[in-house]
Protein backbone atom coordinates (compact mmCIF):
# COMPACT_ATOMS: atom_id res chain seq x y z
CA UNK A 1 0.00 0.00 0.00
CA UNK A 2 2.81 2.40 0.89
CA UNK A 3 4.51 1.66 -2.43
CA UNK A 4 1.29 2.44 -4.34
CA UNK A 5 0.83 5.71 -2.46
CA UNK A 6 4.42 6.79 -3.07
CA UNK A 7 4.24 5.85 -6.76
CA UNK A 8 0.98 7.70 -7.34
CA UNK A 9 2.12 10.83 -5.50
CA UNK A 10 5.41 10.75 -7.40
CA UNK A 11 3.59 10.60 -10.73
CA UNK A 12 1.30 13.44 -9.68
CA UNK A 13 4.29 15.56 -8.71
CA UNK A 14 6.33 14.82 -11.84
CA UNK A 15 3.33 15.38 -14.14
CA UNK A 16 2.56 18.68 -12.39
CA UNK A 17 6.13 19.94 -12.81
CA UNK A 18 6.23 18.88 -16.45
CA UNK A 19 2.88 20.63 -16.98
CA UNK A 20 4.41 23.89 -15.74
CA UNK A 21 7.23 23.59 -18.30
CA UNK A 22 4.85 22.67 -21.12
CA UNK A 23 2.45 25.50 -20.24
CA UNK A 24 5.35 27.97 -20.30
CA UNK A 25 6.42 26.64 -23.71
CA UNK A 26 2.92 26.86 -25.18
CA UNK A 27 2.40 30.35 -23.75
CA UNK A 28 5.72 31.52 -25.20
CA UNK A 29 4.86 30.11 -28.64
CA UNK A 30 1.45 31.80 -28.62
CA UNK A 31 2.99 35.13 -27.63
CA UNK A 32 5.88 34.97 -30.10
CA UNK A 33 3.60 33.89 -32.97
CA UNK A 34 0.51 36.15 -32.75
CA UNK A 35 -0.62 35.02 -36.21
CA UNK A 36 -0.85 31.38 -35.10
CA UNK A 37 -4.25 30.01 -36.01
CA UNK A 38 -6.87 29.35 -33.34
CA UNK A 39 -6.96 25.67 -34.33
CA UNK A 40 -3.22 25.36 -33.67
CA UNK A 41 -3.58 27.12 -30.33
CA UNK A 42 -6.40 24.73 -29.44
CA UNK A 43 -4.19 21.74 -30.23
CA UNK A 44 -1.30 23.14 -28.16
CA UNK A 45 -3.43 23.71 -25.06
CA UNK A 46 -5.08 20.32 -25.58
CA UNK A 47 -1.62 18.73 -25.49
CA UNK A 48 -1.19 19.96 -21.92
CA UNK A 49 -4.26 18.01 -20.81
CA UNK A 50 -3.00 14.93 -22.66
CA UNK A 51 0.40 15.31 -20.97
CA UNK A 52 -1.18 15.32 -17.52
CA UNK A 53 -3.29 12.22 -18.21
CA UNK A 54 -0.34 10.36 -19.75
CA UNK A 55 1.97 11.41 -16.91
CA UNK A 56 -0.37 9.78 -14.42
CA UNK A 57 -0.97 6.59 -16.43
CA UNK A 58 2.43 6.03 -18.09
CA UNK A 59 4.17 3.08 -16.33
CA UNK A 60 7.85 3.83 -17.11
CA UNK A 61 8.74 7.41 -18.08
CA UNK A 62 11.63 8.04 -20.46
CA UNK A 63 14.92 8.67 -18.64
CA UNK A 64 16.92 11.73 -19.70
CA UNK A 65 20.57 11.28 -18.56
CA UNK A 66 21.30 14.95 -17.89
CA UNK A 67 22.72 14.74 -14.36
CA UNK A 68 26.33 13.76 -13.58
CA UNK A 69 26.88 10.05 -13.15
CA UNK A 70 27.62 8.89 -9.58
CA UNK A 71 30.44 6.58 -8.67
CA UNK A 72 29.98 3.07 -10.01
CA UNK A 73 30.53 -0.04 -7.95
CA UNK A 74 30.24 -3.28 -9.85
CA UNK A 75 29.90 -6.76 -8.43
CA UNK A 76 30.74 -9.87 -10.45
CA UNK A 77 29.08 -13.20 -9.81
CA UNK A 78 30.98 -16.47 -9.97
CA UNK A 79 28.14 -18.49 -11.54
CA UNK A 80 27.40 -19.08 -15.16
CA UNK A 81 24.76 -17.82 -17.54
CA UNK A 82 22.18 -19.84 -15.61
CA UNK A 83 23.49 -18.81 -12.21
CA UNK A 84 21.83 -16.40 -9.83
CA UNK A 85 22.86 -12.82 -10.69
CA UNK A 86 24.69 -10.44 -8.42
CA UNK A 87 22.43 -9.34 -5.61
CA UNK A 88 22.61 -6.03 -3.82
CA UNK A 89 21.25 -5.63 -0.32
CA UNK A 90 19.00 -2.62 0.12
CA UNK A 91 17.76 -0.96 3.28
CA UNK A 92 14.17 -2.00 3.81
CA UNK A 93 11.64 0.73 4.65
CA UNK A 94 9.61 0.73 7.81
CA UNK A 95 7.13 -2.18 7.65
CA UNK A 96 3.42 -2.15 8.04
CA UNK A 97 0.74 0.29 6.98
CA UNK A 98 0.83 3.60 8.78
CA UNK A 99 -1.46 6.56 8.31
CA UNK A 100 1.28 8.89 7.09
CA UNK A 101 0.76 12.38 5.70
CA UNK A 102 1.16 11.01 2.17
CA UNK A 103 -1.69 8.55 2.75
CA UNK A 104 -3.91 11.32 4.11
CA UNK A 105 -3.03 13.54 1.15
CA UNK A 106 -3.87 10.82 -1.33
CA UNK A 107 -7.14 10.09 0.46
CA UNK A 108 -8.15 13.76 0.26
CA UNK A 109 -7.25 13.77 -3.45
CA UNK A 110 -9.37 10.68 -4.09
CA UNK A 111 -12.35 12.09 -2.18
CA UNK A 112 -12.15 15.36 -4.14
CA UNK A 113 -12.14 13.46 -7.43
CA UNK A 114 -15.10 11.36 -6.31
CA UNK A 115 -17.07 14.51 -5.46
CA UNK A 116 -16.28 15.97 -8.89
CA UNK A 117 -17.42 12.79 -10.61
CA UNK A 118 -20.69 12.82 -8.68
CA UNK A 119 -21.33 16.46 -9.60
CA UNK A 120 -20.46 15.76 -13.25
CA UNK A 121 -22.82 12.79 -13.27
CA UNK A 122 -25.68 14.90 -11.92
CA UNK A 123 -25.06 17.61 -14.52
CA UNK A 124 -24.88 15.05 -17.33
CA UNK A 125 -28.17 13.56 -16.17
CA UNK A 126 -29.83 16.98 -16.15
CA UNK A 127 -28.51 17.74 -19.64
CA UNK A 128 -29.80 14.41 -20.93
CA UNK A 129 -33.18 15.40 -19.53
CA UNK A 130 -33.04 18.63 -21.52
CA UNK A 131 -32.33 16.62 -24.69
CA UNK A 132 -35.15 14.19 -23.96
CA UNK A 133 -37.63 16.98 -23.35
CA UNK A 134 -36.62 18.86 -26.52
CA UNK A 135 -39.06 18.76 -29.42
CA UNK A 136 -38.02 17.77 -32.95
CA UNK A 137 -37.45 20.68 -35.30
CA UNK A 138 -40.28 20.89 -37.81
CA UNK A 139 -38.93 23.60 -40.11
CA UNK A 140 -37.95 21.86 -43.36
CA UNK A 141 -36.08 24.95 -44.53
CA UNK A 142 -33.76 24.92 -41.50
CA UNK A 143 -33.27 21.15 -41.77
CA UNK A 144 -32.25 21.53 -45.41
CA UNK A 145 -29.87 24.36 -44.55
CA UNK A 146 -28.26 22.28 -41.79
CA UNK A 147 -27.85 19.27 -44.06
CA UNK A 148 -26.27 21.38 -46.81
CA UNK A 149 -23.79 23.00 -44.41
CA UNK A 150 -22.92 19.58 -42.97
CA UNK A 151 -22.04 18.31 -46.45
CA UNK A 152 -19.92 21.40 -47.10
CA UNK A 153 -17.94 20.70 -43.93
CA UNK A 154 -17.40 17.06 -44.91
CA UNK A 155 -19.76 15.43 -42.38
CA UNK A 156 -21.18 12.09 -43.46
CA UNK A 157 -24.51 12.78 -41.81
CA UNK A 158 -26.16 15.84 -40.41
CA UNK A 159 -26.75 16.13 -36.64
CA UNK A 160 -30.30 16.00 -35.33
CA UNK A 161 -32.06 19.35 -34.85
CA UNK A 162 -34.27 19.96 -31.82
CA UNK A 163 -35.98 22.91 -30.17
CA UNK A 164 -35.92 23.49 -26.42
CA UNK A 165 -37.26 26.21 -24.17
CA UNK A 166 -34.43 25.50 -21.67
CA UNK A 167 -31.61 26.89 -23.84
CA UNK A 168 -30.90 30.53 -24.67
CA UNK A 169 -28.52 30.06 -27.62
CA UNK A 170 -27.76 27.34 -30.19
CA UNK A 171 -25.60 24.57 -28.78
CA UNK A 172 -24.50 21.05 -29.68
CA UNK A 173 -24.53 18.08 -27.30
CA UNK A 174 -23.89 14.34 -27.60
CA UNK A 175 -20.79 12.24 -28.20
CA UNK A 176 -21.95 9.54 -30.61
CA UNK A 177 -25.17 11.10 -31.94
CA UNK A 178 -24.75 14.89 -31.80
CA UNK A 179 -27.86 17.00 -31.39
CA UNK A 180 -28.08 20.74 -32.10
CA UNK A 181 -30.47 22.43 -29.67
CA UNK A 182 -32.09 25.66 -30.87
CA UNK A 183 -33.94 28.05 -28.56
CA UNK A 184 -37.70 28.07 -28.89
CA UNK A 185 -37.78 31.84 -29.19
CA UNK A 186 -36.48 32.56 -32.68
CA UNK A 187 -34.34 35.70 -32.20
CA UNK A 188 -32.00 35.15 -35.19
CA UNK A 189 -32.62 36.06 -38.82
CA UNK A 190 -31.78 33.71 -41.68
CA UNK A 191 -28.16 34.88 -42.06
CA UNK A 192 -27.47 34.74 -38.33
CA UNK A 193 -29.09 31.30 -38.04
CA UNK A 194 -26.92 30.09 -40.92
CA UNK A 195 -23.74 31.26 -39.13
CA UNK A 196 -24.91 29.83 -35.80
CA UNK A 197 -25.55 26.42 -37.39
CA UNK A 198 -22.15 26.55 -39.09
CA UNK A 199 -20.53 27.20 -35.71
CA UNK A 200 -22.17 24.20 -34.09
CA UNK A 201 -21.43 21.99 -37.10
CA UNK A 202 -17.79 23.11 -36.88
CA UNK A 203 -17.67 21.67 -33.34
CA UNK A 204 -18.92 18.35 -34.71
CA UNK A 205 -16.52 18.46 -37.66
CA UNK A 206 -13.52 19.10 -35.38
CA UNK A 207 -14.56 16.40 -32.87
CA UNK A 208 -14.58 18.83 -29.96
CA UNK A 209 -17.21 16.84 -28.08
CA UNK A 210 -14.96 13.75 -28.09
CA UNK A 211 -11.51 15.29 -27.68
CA UNK A 212 -12.80 17.72 -25.07
CA UNK A 213 -12.98 14.92 -22.50
CA UNK A 214 -9.18 14.82 -22.24
CA UNK A 215 -8.86 18.37 -20.80
CA UNK A 216 -11.91 17.72 -18.60
CA UNK A 217 -10.27 14.57 -17.20
CA UNK A 218 -6.99 16.41 -16.64
CA UNK A 219 -8.75 19.21 -14.77
CA UNK A 220 -10.59 16.64 -12.64
CA UNK A 221 -7.42 14.75 -11.70
CA UNK A 222 -5.25 17.85 -11.22
CA UNK A 223 -7.84 20.13 -9.70
CA UNK A 224 -5.21 21.43 -7.27
CA UNK A 225 -2.97 22.76 -10.07
CA UNK A 226 -3.75 26.43 -10.87
CA UNK A 227 -2.05 26.30 -14.28
CA UNK A 228 -4.37 23.46 -15.32
CA UNK A 229 -7.44 25.65 -14.85
CA UNK A 230 -5.77 28.49 -16.77
CA UNK A 231 -4.79 26.13 -19.60
CA UNK A 232 -8.29 24.66 -19.83
CA UNK A 233 -9.80 28.17 -20.07
CA UNK A 234 -7.39 28.97 -22.89
CA UNK A 235 -8.28 25.69 -24.59
CA UNK A 236 -12.02 26.45 -24.40
CA UNK A 237 -11.49 29.98 -25.76
CA UNK A 238 -9.27 28.83 -28.64
CA UNK A 239 -11.71 26.02 -29.43
CA UNK A 240 -14.53 28.53 -29.89
CA UNK A 241 -12.24 30.83 -31.88
CA UNK A 242 -11.28 27.94 -34.15
CA UNK A 243 -14.95 27.29 -34.93
CA UNK A 244 -15.44 31.02 -35.51
CA UNK A 245 -12.56 31.03 -37.98
CA UNK A 246 -14.02 28.02 -39.77
CA UNK A 247 -17.38 29.79 -40.14
CA UNK A 248 -15.69 32.92 -41.52
CA UNK A 249 -13.54 30.98 -43.99
CA UNK A 250 -15.98 28.28 -45.16
CA UNK A 251 -19.16 30.33 -44.92
CA UNK A 252 -17.55 33.26 -46.75
CA UNK A 253 -18.74 35.66 -44.09
CA UNK A 254 -17.10 38.95 -43.24
CA UNK A 255 -15.53 39.01 -39.76
CA UNK A 256 -17.56 42.11 -38.94
CA UNK A 257 -20.81 40.35 -39.80
CA UNK A 258 -19.93 37.33 -37.67
CA UNK A 259 -18.79 39.63 -34.85
CA UNK A 260 -22.28 41.15 -34.78
CA UNK A 261 -23.68 37.62 -34.35
CA UNK A 262 -21.42 37.05 -31.33
CA UNK A 263 -22.64 40.29 -29.83
CA UNK A 264 -26.20 39.24 -30.55
CA UNK A 265 -25.73 35.91 -28.78
CA UNK A 266 -24.20 37.79 -25.86
CA UNK A 267 -22.90 36.23 -22.67
CA UNK A 268 -24.41 33.10 -21.13
CA UNK A 269 -22.97 30.50 -18.73
CA UNK A 270 -21.84 27.39 -20.56
CA UNK A 271 -23.91 24.31 -19.76
CA UNK A 272 -21.71 21.39 -18.86
CA UNK A 273 -21.11 18.69 -21.49
CA UNK A 274 -22.47 21.00 -24.21
CA UNK A 275 -20.85 23.52 -26.59
CA UNK A 276 -22.92 26.68 -27.12
CA UNK A 277 -22.14 29.57 -29.41
CA UNK A 278 -22.48 32.18 -26.66
CA UNK A 279 -19.49 33.28 -24.60
CA UNK A 280 -19.33 32.56 -20.84
CA UNK A 281 -17.85 35.98 -19.90
CA UNK A 282 -17.47 39.45 -21.42
CA UNK A 283 -13.69 39.00 -21.46
CA UNK A 284 -14.05 35.82 -23.51
CA UNK A 285 -16.44 37.56 -25.89
CA UNK A 286 -13.97 40.41 -26.40
CA UNK A 287 -11.08 38.03 -27.09
CA UNK A 288 -13.16 36.01 -29.58
CA UNK A 289 -14.01 39.18 -31.50
CA UNK A 290 -10.34 40.24 -31.45
CA UNK A 291 -9.26 36.83 -32.78
CA UNK A 292 -11.63 37.11 -35.74
CA UNK A 293 -9.17 39.49 -37.38
CA UNK A 294 -6.50 36.76 -37.39
CA UNK A 295 -8.69 34.12 -39.05
CA UNK A 296 -7.14 34.71 -42.49
CA UNK A 297 -3.56 35.59 -41.44
CA UNK A 298 -2.49 32.17 -40.15
CA UNK A 299 0.94 30.74 -41.11
CA UNK A 300 1.18 27.84 -43.60
CA UNK A 301 -0.57 24.64 -42.52
CA UNK A 302 2.59 22.53 -42.90
CA UNK A 303 4.53 24.82 -40.58
CA UNK A 304 1.72 24.69 -38.02
CA UNK A 305 1.54 20.89 -38.10
CA UNK A 306 5.32 20.60 -37.67
CA UNK A 307 5.24 23.01 -34.72
CA UNK A 308 2.45 21.08 -32.98
CA UNK A 309 4.22 17.75 -33.64
CA UNK A 310 7.52 19.00 -32.19
CA UNK A 311 5.87 20.36 -29.05
CA UNK A 312 3.89 17.13 -28.64
CA UNK A 313 7.08 15.05 -28.88
CA UNK A 314 8.94 17.28 -26.42
CA UNK A 315 6.30 18.07 -23.86
CA UNK A 316 3.68 15.30 -23.85
CA UNK A 317 5.85 12.21 -23.47
CA UNK A 318 6.54 11.62 -19.74
CA UNK A 319 10.25 11.91 -18.90
CA UNK A 320 12.52 12.01 -15.88
CA UNK A 321 15.92 13.64 -15.49
CA UNK A 322 18.33 10.98 -14.24
CA UNK A 323 22.08 10.58 -13.82
CA UNK A 324 24.15 10.00 -16.93
CA UNK A 325 24.50 6.32 -17.80
CA UNK A 326 21.79 5.56 -15.23
CA UNK A 327 22.00 1.82 -15.73
CA UNK A 328 25.56 1.75 -14.44
CA UNK A 329 25.05 4.44 -11.82
CA UNK A 330 22.33 2.62 -9.89
CA UNK A 331 23.50 -0.89 -9.03
CA UNK A 332 21.25 -0.87 -5.98
CA UNK A 333 18.29 -1.21 -8.29
CA UNK A 334 19.80 -4.14 -10.16
CA UNK A 335 17.94 -6.97 -8.46
CA UNK A 336 15.45 -6.66 -5.64
CA UNK A 337 16.43 -9.40 -3.21
CA UNK A 338 15.30 -10.36 0.24
CA UNK A 339 17.56 -8.77 2.86
CA UNK A 340 18.87 -10.78 5.75
CA UNK A 341 16.07 -11.29 8.21
CA UNK A 342 16.09 -11.90 11.89
CA UNK A 343 15.76 -15.65 12.53
CA UNK A 344 12.96 -17.48 14.20
CA UNK A 345 14.18 -17.77 17.76
CA UNK A 346 11.65 -18.21 20.54
CA UNK A 347 12.14 -16.10 23.64
CA UNK A 348 11.32 -17.75 26.91
CA UNK A 349 8.74 -15.68 28.73
CA UNK A 350 9.62 -14.53 32.20
CA UNK A 351 7.39 -16.03 34.87
CA UNK A 352 6.35 -13.43 37.44
CA UNK A 353 7.52 -14.02 40.97
CA UNK A 354 4.77 -14.66 43.50
CA UNK A 355 5.50 -12.83 46.76
CA UNK A 356 5.40 -14.62 50.10
CA UNK A 357 2.80 -13.40 52.44
CA UNK A 358 4.22 -12.77 55.95
CA UNK A 359 2.79 -14.96 58.72
CA UNK A 360 2.73 -12.22 61.32
CA UNK A 361 2.91 -8.47 61.08
CA UNK A 362 6.26 -8.39 62.90
CA UNK A 363 7.98 -11.08 60.80
CA UNK A 364 10.02 -9.89 57.80
CA UNK A 365 9.74 -12.38 54.94
CA UNK A 366 12.85 -13.85 53.42
CA UNK A 367 13.02 -12.31 49.94
CA UNK A 368 14.93 -13.48 46.92
CA UNK A 369 16.35 -11.12 44.29
CA UNK A 370 14.01 -10.51 41.32
CA UNK A 371 14.68 -12.34 38.08
CA UNK A 372 16.47 -10.36 35.40
CA UNK A 373 14.94 -10.68 31.93
CA UNK A 374 17.19 -12.47 29.52
CA UNK A 375 18.43 -10.62 26.45
CA UNK A 376 17.12 -11.90 23.14
CA UNK A 377 19.42 -14.48 21.55
CA UNK A 378 21.75 -13.60 18.75
CA UNK A 379 20.15 -13.91 15.32
CA UNK A 380 20.93 -16.85 13.09
CA UNK A 381 21.55 -16.56 9.42
CA UNK A 382 18.44 -17.15 7.26
CA UNK A 383 18.24 -20.35 5.24
CA UNK A 384 19.93 -20.03 1.90
CA UNK A 385 17.75 -20.44 -1.18
CA UNK A 386 18.35 -23.43 -3.42
CA UNK A 387 21.23 -22.91 -5.80
CA UNK A 388 20.27 -22.73 -9.47
CA UNK A 389 21.61 -25.12 -12.00
CA UNK A 390 24.98 -24.01 -13.31
CA UNK A 391 25.75 -23.93 -17.00
CA UNK A 392 28.96 -23.85 -18.99
CA UNK A 393 31.70 -21.79 -17.36
CA UNK A 394 32.73 -20.07 -20.62
CA UNK A 395 29.42 -18.23 -21.03
CA UNK A 396 28.90 -14.62 -19.92
CA UNK A 397 25.72 -12.53 -20.01
CA UNK A 398 25.55 -8.84 -19.15
CA UNK A 399 22.31 -6.83 -19.24
CA UNK A 400 22.42 -3.08 -18.57
CA UNK A 401 19.23 -1.11 -18.01
CA UNK A 402 18.01 1.94 -16.17
CA UNK A 403 16.18 -0.28 -13.67
CA UNK A 404 17.87 -3.69 -13.76
CA UNK A 405 21.51 -4.70 -14.07
CA UNK A 406 22.41 -8.38 -14.47
CA UNK A 407 25.97 -9.69 -14.69
CA UNK A 408 26.37 -13.47 -14.83
CA UNK A 409 29.80 -15.11 -14.80
CA UNK A 410 31.52 -11.96 -16.07
CA UNK A 411 35.12 -10.94 -15.58
CA UNK A 412 36.34 -7.37 -15.34
CA UNK A 413 37.45 -7.59 -18.96
CA UNK A 414 33.95 -8.72 -20.04
CA UNK A 415 32.32 -5.88 -18.16
CA UNK A 416 34.66 -3.26 -19.64
CA UNK A 417 34.16 -4.69 -23.11
CA UNK A 418 30.36 -4.69 -22.75
CA UNK A 419 30.28 -1.09 -21.52
CA UNK A 420 32.65 0.05 -24.25
CA UNK A 421 30.27 -1.22 -26.95
CA UNK A 422 27.18 0.29 -25.36
CA UNK A 423 25.62 3.19 -27.29
CA UNK A 424 23.47 5.63 -25.33
CA UNK A 425 21.54 5.13 -22.08
CA UNK A 426 19.03 2.62 -23.47
CA UNK A 427 18.69 -1.02 -22.48
CA UNK A 428 21.46 -3.21 -23.80
CA UNK A 429 22.44 -6.91 -23.68
CA UNK A 430 25.90 -8.44 -24.24
CA UNK A 431 26.49 -12.20 -24.47
CA UNK A 432 29.72 -14.17 -24.87
CA UNK A 433 30.00 -17.88 -25.58
CA UNK A 434 33.63 -18.89 -25.66
CA UNK A 435 35.62 -16.50 -27.81
CA UNK A 436 32.62 -15.14 -29.76
CA UNK A 437 30.43 -12.35 -28.35
CA UNK A 438 27.14 -10.85 -29.50
CA UNK A 439 25.45 -7.49 -28.90
CA UNK A 440 21.64 -7.16 -28.69
CA UNK A 441 20.10 -3.71 -29.07
CA UNK A 442 16.79 -4.53 -30.74
CA UNK A 443 14.06 -2.80 -28.63
CA UNK A 444 11.61 -5.70 -28.92
CA UNK A 445 14.07 -8.37 -27.75
CA UNK A 446 15.57 -6.12 -25.06
CA UNK A 447 12.08 -5.36 -23.78
CA UNK A 448 11.37 -9.11 -23.47
CA UNK A 449 14.59 -9.58 -21.46
CA UNK A 450 13.73 -6.68 -19.16
CA UNK A 451 10.21 -8.00 -18.59
CA UNK A 452 11.58 -11.46 -17.77
CA UNK A 453 13.84 -10.02 -15.09
CA UNK A 454 11.09 -7.76 -13.75
CA UNK A 455 8.85 -10.79 -13.26
CA UNK A 456 11.66 -12.42 -11.28
CA UNK A 457 11.71 -9.44 -8.91
CA UNK A 458 8.20 -10.08 -7.56
CA UNK A 459 9.14 -12.99 -5.21
CA UNK A 460 12.10 -10.98 -3.95
CA UNK A 461 9.82 -8.08 -3.09
CA UNK A 462 7.56 -10.49 -1.18
CA UNK A 463 10.57 -11.69 0.80
CA UNK A 464 11.47 -8.09 1.58
CA UNK A 465 8.02 -7.45 2.99
CA UNK A 466 8.37 -10.60 5.12
CA UNK A 467 11.66 -9.26 6.45
CA UNK A 468 9.96 -5.99 7.32
CA UNK A 469 7.36 -7.86 9.37
CA UNK A 470 10.14 -9.72 11.18
CA UNK A 471 11.94 -6.47 11.97
CA UNK A 472 8.74 -5.04 13.43
CA UNK A 473 8.41 -8.08 15.68
CA UNK A 474 12.01 -7.60 16.85
CA UNK A 475 11.36 -3.96 17.73
CA UNK A 476 8.25 -4.94 19.66
CA UNK A 477 10.19 -7.65 21.52
CA UNK A 478 12.91 -5.17 22.50
CA UNK A 479 10.28 -2.79 23.85
CA UNK A 480 8.66 -5.58 25.90
CA UNK A 481 12.06 -6.57 27.32
CA UNK A 482 12.56 -2.98 28.37
CA UNK A 483 9.20 -3.00 30.13
CA UNK A 484 10.15 -6.24 31.93
CA UNK A 485 13.38 -4.65 33.10
CA UNK A 486 11.48 -1.67 34.50
CA UNK A 487 9.05 -3.98 36.33
CA UNK A 488 11.95 -5.93 37.81
CA UNK A 489 13.52 -2.69 39.01
CA UNK A 490 10.24 -1.69 40.67
CA UNK A 491 9.97 -5.11 42.27
CA UNK A 492 13.53 -4.85 43.63
CA UNK A 493 12.81 -1.38 45.02
CA UNK A 494 9.65 -2.67 46.72
CA UNK A 495 11.54 -5.58 48.28
CA UNK A 496 14.31 -3.28 49.49
CA UNK A 497 11.81 -1.05 51.26
CA UNK A 498 10.15 -4.07 52.90
CA UNK A 499 13.52 -5.48 54.04
CA UNK A 500 14.73 -2.19 55.58
CA UNK A 501 14.42 -2.56 59.42
CA UNK A 502 14.32 1.22 59.94
CA UNK A 503 11.41 1.75 57.54
CA UNK A 504 7.80 1.20 58.57
CA UNK A 505 6.53 -2.15 57.41
CA UNK A 506 3.24 -2.50 55.56
CA UNK A 507 2.83 -6.16 54.48
CA UNK A 508 -0.56 -5.52 52.86
CA UNK A 509 0.80 -2.70 50.65
CA UNK A 510 3.85 -4.80 49.75
CA UNK A 511 1.67 -7.78 48.79
CA UNK A 512 -0.67 -5.59 46.67
CA UNK A 513 2.24 -3.89 44.85
CA UNK A 514 4.02 -7.17 44.22
CA UNK A 515 0.79 -8.73 42.90
CA UNK A 516 0.24 -5.81 40.51
CA UNK A 517 3.79 -6.19 39.17
CA UNK A 518 3.22 -9.91 38.75
CA UNK A 519 0.07 -9.32 36.69
CA UNK A 520 1.89 -6.91 34.40
CA UNK A 521 4.72 -9.41 33.97
CA UNK A 522 2.21 -12.12 33.11
CA UNK A 523 0.57 -9.92 30.45
CA UNK A 524 3.95 -9.11 28.91
CA UNK A 525 4.96 -12.77 28.95
CA UNK A 526 1.73 -13.64 27.12
CA UNK A 527 2.43 -11.04 24.44
CA UNK A 528 5.99 -12.34 24.03
CA UNK A 529 4.63 -15.83 23.49
CA UNK A 530 2.31 -14.47 20.80
CA UNK A 531 5.28 -12.77 19.14
CA UNK A 532 7.14 -16.06 19.14
CA UNK A 533 4.26 -17.71 17.25
CA UNK A 534 4.22 -14.94 14.70
CA UNK A 535 8.00 -15.13 14.33
CA UNK A 536 7.79 -18.86 13.66
CA UNK A 537 5.10 -18.34 10.99
CA UNK A 538 7.15 -15.63 9.28
CA UNK A 539 10.21 -17.88 9.35
CA UNK A 540 8.33 -20.62 7.52
CA UNK A 541 7.01 -18.08 5.06
CA UNK A 542 10.54 -16.78 4.45
CA UNK A 543 11.81 -20.28 3.62
CA UNK A 544 9.01 -20.71 1.06
CA UNK A 545 9.68 -17.26 -0.39
CA UNK A 546 13.38 -18.05 -0.74
CA UNK A 547 12.50 -21.12 -2.77
CA UNK A 548 10.12 -19.11 -4.94
CA UNK A 549 12.78 -16.46 -5.46
CA UNK A 550 15.33 -19.04 -6.60
CA UNK A 551 12.77 -20.65 -8.93
CA UNK A 552 11.88 -17.23 -10.38
CA UNK A 553 15.56 -16.46 -11.03
CA UNK A 554 16.02 -19.84 -12.69
CA UNK A 555 12.98 -19.32 -14.91
CA UNK A 556 14.14 -15.81 -15.83
CA UNK A 557 17.60 -17.10 -16.79
CA UNK A 558 16.09 -19.87 -18.91
CA UNK A 559 13.77 -17.42 -20.63
CA UNK A 560 16.57 -14.94 -21.30
CA UNK A 561 18.80 -17.70 -22.71
CA UNK A 562 15.97 -18.72 -25.08
CA UNK A 563 15.52 -15.08 -26.14
CA UNK A 564 19.24 -14.72 -26.87
CA UNK A 565 19.22 -17.97 -28.88
CA UNK A 566 16.23 -16.72 -30.87
CA UNK A 567 17.89 -13.34 -31.49
CA UNK A 568 21.07 -15.00 -32.75
CA UNK A 569 19.10 -17.44 -34.90
CA UNK A 570 17.14 -14.57 -36.47
CA UNK A 571 20.37 -12.55 -36.98
CA UNK A 572 19.02 -9.75 -34.78
CA UNK A 573 21.98 -9.96 -32.39
CA UNK A 574 25.13 -8.38 -33.84
CA UNK A 575 28.54 -9.90 -33.53
CA UNK A 576 30.71 -8.01 -31.08
CA UNK A 577 33.81 -6.27 -32.28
Amino acid sequence: MDTFVDTLLSRLAYASVQAVLLAALVYAVCRLMPSLSAAARTALWWLLGAQLVLGLAWPTPIALPLLPAPAVQTGVSTGTFDATPVQTTTIAPQPGFTMSWTTVLLAVWAVAILIQLVVAGVRAYRLSGVVRRAMPHDDVRVDTLCARRARELGLRRSPRLAVSAEVDSPQVVGLWRPTILLPREDRLDDEELDMALMHELAHVRRGDLVFGWVPVLARTLFFFHPLVHMAMREYALCREAACDALVVSRGRQAPRTYGRLLLRLGVAPHPHHALPGASPTFRTLKRRIDMLGQATDAPPRVLTLCLVAVIAAIGVTPWRVVAADGAEAMPAQAVATAPATTPVTPVTPITPTTPRTPTTPTTVPRLSPPPVPAAPPAPRAPPAPPSPVSGPSDQTFIFLSGQITRISNGTDEDIQRARAERQGPGDYAWYRNGAQAWVLRDPAYVKRIREAYERARVPAEDAMRSAEKQAEIDRRQAMLNGQLAQLSAKQAELMAKQSDPSAPRDPAAYAAGNAAIGREQADIAKEIADLDKRRAAIGQEHVAQSRREADADRRANDEVRAIMDEAMHNHVAERSR
